[in-house]
């Protein structure tokens, strides 16, 4: 089981910017893409999204961030929490199914399966920036 927080302004798509969010739900999700919603966390958008306290800080404890655009300095901030940050819009349900069952290939490293590094764009539905999960 993993933890993920999804920026999410209605619950039910992936569509704020990891800067702009005020706000992440966690979820814990299995490897067989079975997932709940643990809870809602306030965190602190803008600028000092990746500064000492910013929301990078606050989301400490997931091991993934999916959002519909994390910039680069906010990925470079969650990597070296070993946090794996991911652009995507669409639906939280089909990219934590997705998640849950192809995660295990986004650690291994495996030569043409990628997961992001510090300019993001990719995801657990196999997309390029900005890709939909729909």
């Amino acid at each position: 089981m993993i933890r993920v927080a999804v920026a999410s302004s209605d619950g039910q798509t992936i569509n704020e910017h990891f800067g702009q969010a005020s706000r992440f739900i966690i979820y814990e999700v299995e490897d067989d893409g079975s997932h709940r919603q643990v809870e809602t966390r306030q965190v602190t958008p803008g600028c000092s999204a990746h500064a000492p306290g910013g929301a990078a800080d606050q989301l400490g404890d997931v091991q993934a961030v999916f959002a519909a655009q994390v910039g680069p300095g906010s990925s470079a901030a969650l990597q070296e929490k070993g946090i794996k940050a991911f652009n995507l819009n669409g639906s939280i349900a089909k990219a934590l199914t997705a998640y849950g069952k192809r995660r295990k290939l986004f650690e291994a490293h495996i030569p043409g399966v990628s997961s992001c590094g510090p300019s993001g764009g990719c995801g657990p539905c196999g997309g390029a920036n900005g890709r939909s999960c729909s």
